[in-house]
């Protein structure tokens, strides 16, 4: 079957409905049924903008995703897990592959319109929308890449797109999916001329921003032109911005909040006090998808030189850490694939010579340094945002102790929100930078991003020639057997040359209140179809 055949066989799947039922929320009890109303409250993240494709900021992609929309989506519900990308229709009802992979035919639903107020005023969403949006995210997001080779897009009637690519391209549509990707309307972008405003937060999705409290909250209501006419169940959405995590569990625990953070975690020490106090409250833990790891900058002494990068892995205690300080729950990461992406993500022990380095070998750390002349030692600044939680920083600590032992001094710099994401997120520091990766729904994104050469993401500045002739590979084959061979050695490579050093990742445990009805957890920053699918039991 060649590439372009198989992927035709999906995308008709699409068509015809196979996944469409994937956006339908599950009833756990044959008497359990959806309830319309009521205001949920969520602990939420303040935006630096609202401009969704000009930042890699996850706060403004879970407030945009409210209320703009993507033109297909992952489906969300109790019954989906964590990591189940099944994709659905969103503002587009398929998209058809040519047989060389190159061109994508997208078809628009015919019942979407835009908010009823200016300066859109419920007219129909129409093809020319959809183009303007993809070519504005291609010149300025930061995960633009992800797109893909797209030399052009012709919007040839009002509700079909043709999306022209350079060569075939395996993530396009999951790409569809992300939030960075939401289509708006250009009258937006035209009238208040700068959409990190408020006032350009105008779209199509389930919910409409409401009111707008800078550093108090968002309120959003129910989109009563929304396209999936039963949605969303919820009548508003309070995004209440409260950074101080105590007060955000206090919330939760007195039942002030339903949701104590945007992806209802809690912290691990409290999860105990928490089921005693709230024995109702359900609890779960599961497996985030962002990996954790120091980032340096290889174009530059001392990184530029292997001994030293492997010196810095072999310093790690990795299984220490999860069992002891992670209680045995958490994912030692060893690499750019997160575990929980099993579908591609390597064993260790298939890593070839880069398994060596993630060992714990303080000695031959210590032998690595000497050799590449640091006999006394380096001390090197770590750039990082605290405001991912105490447990984070705690986490920052343990490393800067594993690597305190073979003679590294890592000098811990704190930076604001605004100046870690825009600088050091996006690999502007002058030595190293610990901290998460984001999340995608396709695991081009943990590679591609990272790895590629010239890339945004690329925290590290790898430029490496040999991985970046596999990460082109990689994109264009559509067998997933074919092109998982070509991931597993792009693992290896990484690991050999160590460009950045994993640090293990615990599990999320998240809770939420008892009456907040179809949520499951999700590794995505898809707020809007999340809580499209939620209910609240009132009774």
């Amino acid at each position: 079957m060649t590439a372009g055949a198989l992927g035709r066989r999906h995308f008709l799947a699409l068509a015809t409905g196979a996944a469409v039922t994937a956006a339908v929320p599950r009833r756990a009890r044959a008497t359990e049924r959806p309830l319309r109303g009521g205001v949920l409250k969520q602990i939420g993240l303040e935006p630096l903008t609202f401009d969704v494709h000009a930042t890699a900021s996850c706060e403004t992609q879970l407030v945009s995703s409210l209320v703009r929309r993507t033109l297909f989506k992952v489906a969300h519900g109790a019954r989906y897990r964590p990591s189940d990308f099944t994709l659905a229709p969103d503002l587009a009802l398929n998209a058809l592959v040519s047989a060389d992979g190159r061109t994508y035919t997208i078809t628009l639903r015919p019942d979407v319109r835009w908010e009823s107020r200016p300066p859109v005023n419920g007219r129909e969403l129409v093809a020319a929308d959809v183009k303007h949006s993809l070519e504005r995210a291609l010149r300025k997001s930061p995960y633009a890449p992800l797109l893909g080779p797209v030399e052009r897009i012709d919007a040839p009637d009002r509700r079909t797109v043709r999306v022209h690519l350079a060569d075939s391209f395996a993530p396009f549509v999951h790409s569809l999916a992300e939030p960075w990707s939401a289509i708006m309307p250009p009258e937006v972008e035209d009238r208040p001329g700068d959409l990190k405003a408020t006032e350009s937060l105008i779209g199509c999705g389930p919910f409409m921003l409401e009111r707008y409290e800078p550093g108090v909250k968002a309120v959003f209501s129910r989109n009563p032109t929304y396209h999936a006419r039963d949605l969303p169940y919820l009548d508003k959405v309070e995004w209440l911005f409260i950074k101080d995590r105590p007060m955000q569990l206090a919330l939760f625990r007195a039942g002030q909040v339903d949701l104590p953070y945007h992806d209802a975690r809690v912290p691990r020490s409290e999860v105990s006090a928490l089921r005693r106090a709230s024995p109702g409250f359900p609890v779960t833990s599961w497996d985030g998808l962002a990996v954790r790891s120091l980032a340096m900058r290889t174009d530059r002494p001392p990184f530029n030189d292997v001994r030293v990068r492997r010196a810095l892995s072999l310093a790690v205690n990795r299984k220490t850490w999860v069992a002891e300080h992670l209680e045995g729950e958490g994912a030692e990461d060893h690499g750019p694939v997160p575990s929980a992406m099993r579908q591609w993500t390597l064993a260790a022990r298939h890593l070839g010579e880069g398994a060596r380095y993630l060992e714990h070998d303080p000695a031959l750390a210590r032998k690595l340094l000497a050799a590449a002349g640091f006999t006394a030692g380096l001390k090197v600044k770590c750039t990082n945002w605290p405001g991912y939680g105490p447990e984070y920083v705690a986490d920052l600590e343990r490393l800067a102790r594993d690597l305190r032992r073979v003679g590294v001094e890592l000098q811990i710099v704190n930076e604001e929100h605004g100046q870690y994401i825009r600088g050091s997120f996006l690999g502007r520091f002058d030595e190293t930078s610990w901290g998460p990766s984001s999340i995608f729904t396709e695991v081009d994104g943990y590679l591609y991003s990272a790895l590629r050469s010239g890339q945004a993401g690329n925290r590290s500045h790898v430029a490496d020639a040999q991985l970046d002739v596999m990460l082109e590979a990689q994109r264009r084959i559509i067998s997933t057997s074919a092109r998982k061979q070509i991931i597993d050695e792009i693992q290896r490579r990484a690991a050999a040359q160590v460009y950045y050093v994993y640090t293990p990742y615990p599990r999320t445990v998240s809770s939420w209140a008892p009456r907040v009805r179809n949520y499951g957890p999700k590794n995505s920053f898809d707020r809007g179809a999340q809580l499209e699918v939620v209910w609240l039991d009132q009774a």
